[in-house]
């Protein structure tokens, strides 16, 4: 028996199985012995690599990404100058694969950051094309297998199927990595960031995925096994008792409590309904955009909020206006380069600026809600006129669209995410005017702790428990009370239950949680 351990933790979840250990197969080919020029076989395999995706994407939101991304022409611009400067084609793929990673790197929201995988997804598609073929590298995966890899794509994840496995490990990742995502929506056991330690497990051998801890035990004794059942057990007693109410309705002394879900596409809002949850706390619009070689028009973007707000059936769904950064993510809007992108032009400081591209996601959110209880949140406000001014772009919409005899809910709900230091110091004169808040636990706790919660120099500084993040969350709270304004959470701090009872007594009305965390919180709130 030897055990791996990381300090990143995957998801809660514990999973005992045999090791299925991935096999990346291509048959190498010396690509600049070709008669072709470099330029050339990378064209073919970009081409090749988009007809498998093309034929992968029918009803996959994942390869339907895969397929806007593959399309951008940076991908294909990076390569050229790579390979303009003397590298051959596999060497340019991988610097162009780096290169346009580090900009997602760069991007401080969790869920955009997380694309970055799907990047490296596509690079790694061409790569093995330019090489010799993509194969199937999950052929023998058998029900309850523990699925090990240096490194797991968005991609793979379409490919498996997720009720039947127990787990993951895999050599790199993060908390952000789409893996995690994954991990948590599904109920499954995951340890990731082992490093190159995960080449000491083979084949058909048992392991034990302990996600809590972040450790793996490999040909575990018969003492551990036993340990690890009763835990699997007694989780498994929670599970059946959570799932009892998870479609019921929580009050925490008289009280009622919403619980809801985070998503970022219109299938996480499926999902989010199918588990139980009470509406969409946050629903992501930057996927709209970030996915996209181009600019979403008003109707793409109508079709995708009315898609989700019927997903809904009836339930609230809170719409959070672009939120991205100046980092480039997203090369059409010409973002220059800055110092500290974090601090920089971001979220609801780029909309305001760009007037016409906020007044297409105002007008198509708008329209969605006469289909359903949408509400509308303005992403990282730091002070009263920018709510103002936002309001008043909403409210000019709202004219136009009446003018044009278009349907929408007039008395549609506006929110502002608390997620700076400024927002809390000014959270009272905010509450007097929007309908509810949103605290963002996320980069709030990042801002107050200045600590890059992706810098694991710095990661015990970025604490959510921490007495000023809490003092924080306090602060926002009282001032929603005061003005009689809902005031929710959906950073990570409300789908940890090991916080519920702490942030009900703080007067946490409404929990926007992951997908997977939600029958938990409202069975941990049932408790309370």
């Amino acid at each position: 028996m030897f055990v791996l351990s990381t300090a990143v933790v995957a998801s809660h979840r514990v999973a005992i199985g045999r090791a299925f250990v991935v096999e990346r197969g291509v048959a190498p080919r010396a690509v600049e012995a070709c008669d072709r020029s470099a330029l050339e076989c990378f064209n073919e395999a970009l081409a090749q690599s988009r007809e498998q995706i093309e034929s992968l994407a029918c009803g996959s939101d994942i390869f339907e990404a895969h397929l806007e991304m593959i399309d951008d022409p940076m991908i294909a611009e990076a390569v050229a100058e790579g390979i303009a400067q003397g590298m051959d084609a596999a060497e340019a793929v991988r610097c162009a694969c780096e290169q346009i990673v580090a900009m997602f790197e760069a991007i401080d929201d969790e869920y955009l950051r997380a694309r970055k995988d799907d990047v490296r997804d596509i690079f790694a598609r061409i790569e093995a094309n330019l090489l010799g073929g993509v194969e199937n590298p999950f052929e023998g995966v058998q029900q309850g297998d523990i699925v090990v890899d240096r490194e797991l794509f968005p991609s793979d994840m379409a490919q498996l199927d997720l009720n039947s496995i127990g787990g993951f490990v895999t050599a790199l990742g993060s908390t952000t990595s789409h893996i995690c995502i994954v991990a948590r929506n599904h109920s499954l056991a995951a340890v990731v960031g082992v490093g190159d330690a995960v080449g000491q497990i083979a084949t058909g051998q048992t392991v034990i995925v302990d996600g809590a801890q972040g450790r793996v035990v490999v040909e575990p004794d018969e003492a551990t096994l036993t340990l690890y059942r009763e835990q699997m057990a007694q989780a498994e007693r929670e599970a059946q008792l959570q799932g009892a109410v998870a479609h019921q309705s929580v009050s925490y002394r008289g009280k009622p409590i919403k619980v809801y879900a985070n998503a970022g596409s219109v299938e996480d809002v499926e999902r989010a309904v199918a588990a139980g949850a009470d509406g969409i706390g946050l629903f992501r619009s930057e996927f709209l955009y970030i996915s996209s070689a181009a600019e979403p028009t008003e109707e793409e973007q109508y079709e995708a909020y009315l898609a989700a707000a019927r997903a809904c059936q009836g339930r609230v769904l809170t719409i959070r206006t672009l939120d991205i950064g100046g980092d480039k993510a997203v090369p059409y809007l010409n973002f220059e380069r800055e110092e500290n992108p974090f601090l920089g032009w971001r979220a609801i400081r780029v909309s305001l600026e760009c007037r016409e591209m906020f007044h297409r996601q105002l007008r198509a959110l708008l329209r969605a809600s006469a289909h359903g209880s949408v509400r509308v949140m303005f992403p990282m406000i730091s002070c009263l006129e920018e709510l103002r001014q936002a309001k008043a772009e909403l409210e000019l919409c709202k004219g136009q669209l009446e003018r044009e005899g278009v349907a929408f809910d007039r008395n549609i709900e506006v929110g502002v995410m608390i997620e700076t230091p400024a927002a809390v110091l000014v959270a009272d004169s905010l509450a007097c005017e929007c309908d509810f808040f949103s605290i963002g636990t996320n980069d709030l706790t990042q801002y107050i702790m200045a600590a890059d919660r992706a810098n694991s120099r710095v990661a015990k500084l970025y604490n959510p428990y921490s007495k000023a993040v809490l003092r924080a969350v306090a602060m926002s709270l009282d001032a929603a009370n005061r003005a009689d304004i809902e005031c929710g959470m959906c950073g990570e701090l409300a789908s940890d239950s090991a916080a519920t009872a702490m942030l009900a007594d703080m007067g946490l009305s409404e929990f926007s949680v992951n997908v997977g965390a939600v029958a938990e919180i409202k069975w941990t709130i049932s408790k309370l």
